[in-house]
């Protein structure tokens, strides 16, 4: 066991983050029971007491006369460095691709590779998936990019033992009704009347929710954005670490994706197609969009239980049909490299949701040519700025929840295809139905644009920060950044952004959404339905990830929050 009564300036050996090796290293400072190091090649880092034994103890130890123990440790790949220190004989230079050579005497270790040379090299007698890199200096000059160390966990995913939602109770309550409020908050804000009522004018005809036209229209549109996914164009990168250590390759092209259908619907519209049918066929295209969710979470859970066990979703493993139907079976479900989860989440949802905008767009202007709809065509640039930012950056989702922890079950494919299309367009129906109504002065259109901006400013610039920081977090940029430093050996910024409120990017995203809102005037409370829906959805997601990392983090994230109190607003909440 290390010993606590270390003190600063006294020469011990340190644990190096992620690794198995022992370095030397002096006590710089002391504060609770973490320690900052300096390694003999420089590096400083934090570490706790278990992290760090008394030089002398270590030495006793590597001066062991057990020839099968010495070969052990020069041989195994588990005591391979996560991060290893160059070192060069005088005079002779190392080759840029030579291997990776460790020879042990009986009192010291030396190390020689090349600082270009990164291996990734898998333990033999532990589950830990050891990365190696270069120096840490080398690393800050921005000539590596680290990875996560990642548990190695073979055999089934263990059975979901914690409830989210309310557990199979809530996931059917919020199966029936989010369809039901979708409805509802069609027929509540219609031509004729948008305000609150408890039942709201409706048809009982079903013809009006479901044609063949319309059915054939999302279906086409939903073949078109599976062929531009699978075109052979855009990057392909690798995603964060799965449970078996195995790294998935997904392909990036949803910017270009977008941009193709732009140039469609410019096509069409320059052809003369009828692109309006779009505002006439909404609701029909509700309930396409909703039957084609039901059928696709079924045939993802039929998929998902012929699954590998390690491929299976830790949160939607209950054993509960129901909770996992909705909550997600599989992880990442997938037919050879087409990827249902990331496809859905960036591509008909959210490139839908433009087109239907542009299509009232077109609408309006069509009936109304000498009288310009401002308000709509702000909202408009709006979205297409946000979706736009969103396939723009879309190697961010690649770490978010979505992708690295929740299954692909009905509740995101109802949210992508269904929500996400035909809520997110209430602002721009709103507007559209009342093409004659001003609502508010030209030059107040200028003050929310302006608000517009700030709010995506705040989004974008602290988005960025974030995945720069996850890219590397020794670059230049943080050289003097506070950071925080996990039992694991992550690094938690506590500058910029991040050092001002937990979550900036939520802050800047209920922003944006106001700004929607605000283009419809204050005439009715509906159109200001997605900045609350949006302001409860990311308090519970900022809980529910607040959790998580605590649980992951322990007492570190609970430093991190008494050094940042406010989770979303400054001095609010």
């Amino acid at each position: 066991m290390p010993s606590k009564g270390y003190s600063v300036g006294e020469s011990v050996m340190v644990k190096w983050p992620g690794s198995a090796l022992w370095y030397p290293a002096v006590i710089m400072s002391i504060e609770d029971d973490e320690y900052k190091v300096r390694f003999e090649e420089g590096t400083e880092d934090e570490v706790t007491a278990e992290s760090i034994r008394s030089a002398a103890s270590f030495r006793r130890r590597s001066q062991s006369k057990s020839p099968s123990r010495r070969r052990s440790r020069s041989r195994s790949p588990a005591r391979s460095p996560s991060r290893q220190r160059v070192s060069r004989s005088p005079g002779r230079k190392t080759p840029a691709k030579k291997q990776t050579i460790i020879s042990q005497s009986k009192s010291e270790t030396k190390v020689q590779l090349t600082p270009t040379r990164s291996k990734r090299l898998l333990a033999t007698r532990s589950t830990t998936e050891v990365h190696t890199y270069t120096t840490r200096s080398s690393t800050k000059l921005g000539h590596q990019i680290l990875e996560p160390v990642v548990d190695i966990k073979t055999g089934k995913v263990p059975k979901t033992v914690h409830y989210e939602f309310g557990g199979p109770f809530g996931a059917f309550f919020i199966m029936v009704s989010l369809p039901l409020f979708i409805y509802y908050l069609y027929f509540t804000c219609s031509k004729e009347e948008c305000s609150l009522q408890l039942w709201p004018a409706h048809t009982c005809d079903w013809r009006d929710y479901f044609d063949l036209e319309a059915a054939l229209l999302f279906l086409g549109w939903m073949g078109l954005q599976a062929f531009f996914y699978l075109l052979p164009i855009g990057s392909v990168v690798k995603g964060l670490p799965l449970r078996n250590g195995q790294r998935l390759d997904y392909k990036l092209n949803g910017f270009f994706s977008f941009i193709l259908t732009l140039i469609l619907f410019g096509g069409l519209l320059y052809k003369k197609y009828p692109v309006a049918m779009v505002y006439d066929k909404f609701l029909p295209l509700l309930t396409t969009a909703f039957i084609f969710s039901i059928v696709l979470s079924i045939f993802l859970y039929i998929k998902a239980r012929r699954a590998p066990g390690h491929a299976l979703a830790p949160s939607g493993n209950s054993g509960n049909f129901l909770y996992d139907f909705f909550m997600g079976h599989e992880l990442n479900p997938r037919i050879g490299n087409f990827d249902f989860k990331v496809f859905c989440e960036l591509r008909p949802g959210l490139i839908g949701w433009v087109m239907i905008d542009l299509a009232f767009v077109v609408k309006v202007w069509t009936d109304f040519p000498e009288n310009p709809p401002w308000a709509l065509l702000l909202v408009t640039f709006f979205q297409m700025l946000y979706v736009a930012d969103s396939l723009l950056f879309e190697h961010a989702i690649l770490s978010t929840m979505d992708i690295i922890h929740d299954g692909f079950g009905f509740m995101l494919v109802f949210g992508d295809l269904v929500w996400v299309p035909f809520t997110y367009t209430l602002q721009a129906r709103y507007l559209a139905d009342r093409p004659s109504l001003a609502v508010m002065p030209d030059y107040c259109l200028v003050i929310v644009l302006a608000f517009g901006l700030i709010g995506y400013y705040i989004f974008r610039a602290s988005n960025s920060q974030k995945n720069a920081f996850r890219e590397n977090p020794y670059a230049s940029q943080f050289a003097s950044a506070n950071v925080l430093i996990t039992a694991s050996g992550k690094r938690l910024l506590v500058s910029g952004w991040w050092g001002w409120v937990r979550h900036p990017n939520y802050l800047g995203d209920i922003l944006l959404a106001l700004s929607w809102s605000m283009c419809c005037g204050f005439g009715s409370i509906i159109p200001y339905f997605y900045p609350i829906y949006m302001l409860v959805l990311l308090v519970h997601r900022e809980r529910r990830d607040s959790d998580h990392c605590r649980q992951k983090y322990g007492n570190v994230w609970n430093k991190y929050c008494a050094q940042v109190p406010y989770r979303i607003i400054p001095y609010v909440y």
